[in-house]
């Protein structure tokens, strides 16, 4: 930062008080913290204060379980990848109201908002609205849209008080999670049924940026069966446009859900989510600044069949469909369905092998969109197969896992994502870990069949015309990535994570330099979908968790990233955070945050030369809240975010027409009330 004053004030702001209960949120992986419970205040209280009288080793021992690294439940600090769990209490605790919030907090993890309802979340260079090269889950269903390779953040509004946890990579997946997982994965894992039991009421107001109301049950029938249920409505109201007054970009979500977990026998578990939305999104008609508002709905339904084979053997199988419609720009109608199966196989005490196979169909028809593609309806599936082995070379000190999936895709046929990671931990303290991968990026349906042709303007007396084709003829995009990473946890109150790493890309696909073509009548300016040359990032990516006091807790985290001009359009070279998670007495807990960007500079526009991309200037964030905890059933927050200006603008133009407006200061009350029946009552 460029204002010494302002940074230590900052810092004497975030540090002010101490924080107890936080260091659960902290799920570092140092000092990893429980995940987010229902538990009642005062149990939290007290499980806060029983950590923090535990021993160095006890400490250092605690489990927090992930599986998106390996895709087996392990402990976090030993897990054999750059990971972050972003837990269901850090949520809370941080005053949140939407879930690409949340993400600021993540290491490694650049999130920046457009405007009301879109939002640009990426890591390791090539950020962009349109960013095609990190893949979403929510309990093991994608995310990711095939018609731009984008994830539509703004539909994926999901309660965050059903949010058990998220574990977000940073770094290629495709062996283990497929095709365009290549800069990570960020899997976002719902809570069971069990946990969300009872009743449930949050709203939170914000005049500045919208209001938000959740409503949950969650009930039991007989021994086996327990279900939950959940409405809530969003409203985001427009941001201020650049050019003054309201931009165009208010977005109303209503939606439902429903979860069902049966234990069918000691051997078999089966879950069934499903969930459904009917919005209204403000936005441009393309090519043109005129508002419109647009619909947006879709649905899910998603089965799980977890079978214990014996002790060393079991099948998981997964079958999911969905299907969405939007209009405007983009838009499109879309179906998928999607089926897998993986087995989990101990051959010995130090070997194991988890293999699978899916099939993925998605269909869609892109009249909505007002570009055109050729074919407009069209239907591709995937096919594919993984397999990784894990040999235990020295008994929980180190480990080698290795693997590879191969698959074939309408576009670009057989692929394959290979891997090799090792850990080695030389006591209960220090982890070291480093990989080896490689992974793909398929071309989208705009990549390969769009067919744009509109009007930018007049040349000569004769009507100009932009053109952008697909190219069928398209090579997957890879990259080959180097990782090493570090863990410690010098003493029981200080943690660090420390992850560095190298990425090569190859066969990127960019739009050619733009062609023009003079006609009698009119004057074409042309450009196409092609593989262009190589790029690479590298960078550093450093997260700590401090405990000076019992209940206080500081977390932080600092990213540096450089890379080749294309690699770093539209990426910051430093990225910090730190968070400080207190609580006072009475029950009341005080919170406070930094978030520091760096500026993006002028950069050359690839489709219109003339005119460069825009600048984005150095911003910070300063949110700053206090909770009360009125028995054990009310909790009342009150939230300033964005406290260190009026407004400021986090992101340049999105491709596609949305301008990026001012993202204002607010302030924001919450209100949570929540039931839990005792354990065996009646309900």
């Amino acid at each position: 930062m460029k204002n010494p004053l302002m940074v230590m004030a900052a810092v004497c702001l975030l540090t002010a008080l101490p924080h107890g209960a936080a260091a659960q949120g902290a799920a570092t992986a140092g000092a990893p913290a429980p995940p987010g419970s229902e538990n009642s205040e005062a149990q939290a209280g007290q499980e806060a204060r029983q950590a923090a009288d535990l021993d160095l080793d006890q400490l250092a021992g605690m489990d927090v379980k992930v599986t998106s690294a390996s895709k087996e439940e392990e402990r976090l600090f030993e897990a054999p990848a750059a990971i972050f769990v972003l837990t269901g209490e850090d949520i809370r605790r941080g005053g949140f109201s939407t879930l690409p919030e949340a993400l600021r907090m993540v290491p490694g993890l650049y999130v920046a908002q457009t405007n009301s309802h879109l939002w640009q979340i990426s890591a390791r260079g090539f950020s962009d609205l349109d960013n095609n090269k990190m893949l979403v889950l929510v309990d093991g269903r994608s995310e990711y849209s095939p018609e731009l390779g984008i994830v539509y953040w703004d539909v994926l509004d999901m309660p965050l008080e059903n949010i058990e946890r998220v574990e977000v990579i940073r770094g290629p997946g495709g062996t283990l999670w497929g095709e365009n997982a290549v800069n990570g994965v960020i899997n976002i894992i719902t809570k069971s049924a069990a946990q969300m039991q009872g009743m449930l009421v949050s709203t939170s107001a914000s005049e500045e940026t919208g209001y938000t109301t959740t409503v949950r049950y969650g009930s039991q029938i007989g021994q086996n069966l327990t279900y939950s249920v959940f409405g809530r409505a969003s409203y985001w109201e427009p941001f201020e446009s650049t050019f003054g007054g309201k931009g165009p970009d208010e977005f109303l979500l209503p939606q439902a859900g429903l979860r069902l977990d049966w234990t069918a026998s000691s051997r078999d578990t089966v879950s069934l989510e499903s969930g459904g939305y009917d919005g209204r999104q403000g936005s441009t008609s393309f090519a043109s600044n005129i508002p419109a508002s647009y619909l947006v709905k879709g649905g899910d339904v998603q089965v799980r069949w977890k079978h214990t084979i014996s002790d060393r053997s079991s099948i998981e199988t997964l079958a999911y469909c969905d299907w969405y419609t939007r209009f405007g720009a983009p838009g499109e109608k879309r179906n998928s369905c999607d089926l897998e199966l993986q087995h989990s196989y101990q051959i010995t005490p130090r070997q194991s092998l988890i293999s699978g196979g899916s099939f993925f169909s998605t269909g869609d028809n892109l009249s909505p969109d007002p570009a055109a593609y050729l074919p407009e309806r069209r239907r591709t599936s995937v096919i594919a197969g993984f397999a990784q082995y894990e040999i235990k070379i020295i008994p929980d000190r180190l480990r080698i896992l290795g693997g590879a999936k191969l698959e074939h895709n309408d576009y670009t046929g057989f692929e394959y994502q290979p891997q090799g990671r090792l850990v080695w931990t030389p006591n209960k303290l220090n982890a070291f870990w480093t990989s080896i991968s490689r992974a793909i990026r398929v071309p989208s349906r705009n990549d390969s069949d769009l067919d744009l042709f509109t009007p930018i303007g007049v040349a000569n007396g004769e009507p100009e015309f932009q053109v952008v084709t697909g190219n069928p003829n398209l090579r997957s995009e890879h990259i080959l990535a180097s990782e090493v990473g570090y863990r410690v946890q010098p003493s029981a109150a200080l943690s660090f994570d420390l992850a560095l790493y190298y990425n090569r890309y190859d066969n990127l696909i960019v739009i050619s330099p733009s062609a023009t073509e003079v006609l009698p009548t009119s004057v074409l300016i042309a450009s196409q979908f092609v593989n262009g040359p190589q790029a690479q990032t590298h960078g550093a990516e450093l997260s700590a968790t401090w405990r000076p006091v019992r209940n206080w807790a500081i977390s932080g985290a600092i990213t540096e990233t450089r890379g080749s001009a294309s690699a770093m359009m539209a990426t910051p070279e430093h990225l910090f955070n730190i968070q400080s998670r207190v609580d006072l007495p009475h029950k009341t807990e005080f919170d406070s945050a930094l978030y520091h960007y760096s500026a993006l500079a002028l950069a050359p526009n690839a489709a219109n030369p003339s005119l460069p991309l825009q600048s984005v200037p150095t911003f910070n964030r300063i949110d700053v809240g206090v909770g009360w905890h009125l028995g054990s059933q009310w909790t009342v927050s009150l939230w300033g975010r964005n406290l260190q200006s009026g407004h400021h603008v986090e992101t340049r133009d999105d491709t596609i027409g949305d301008a990026a407006e001012e993202v204002p200061r607010s302030l924001a009350f919450e209100i949570l009330w929540r039931f839990k029946p005792e354990p065996g009552a009646s309900q």
